[in-house]
């Protein structure tokens, strides 16, 4: 009796285990977006594990052209005062 109540529950911690690390594991993966979105981490862009397949938003001004090739653009410098500063 007891031996029988032990294995349904190991065998219900089992089939528990992996619907947990599935809803886990989406958690996890849905933060790191939205981390590497939020700060602009261009490691995105080559990474295996996100791919990007369209582009819905952008800001003010934004083109949307289908079938291009995402890159890193480089971020334009500032000077000391603040003004852009146009050389790279």
């Amino acid at each position: 009796m007891v031996m029988g109540f032990v294995l349904g529950l190991f065998v219900a911690c089992l089939g528990l285990a992996f619907p947990l690390w599935l809803v886990w594991r989406a958690y996890s993966t849905s933060k790191k977006l939205e981390r590497g979105l939020m700060t602009g981490d261009p490691a995105l862009l080559g990474s295996d594990q996100f791919k990007i397949d369209r582009v819905t938003l952008g800001p003010q001004g934004t083109q949307l052209i289908d079938d291009v090739e995402f890159v890193v653009a480089p971020r334009p410098q500032t000077t000391t005062m603040g003004e852009w500063n146009e050389e790279f």
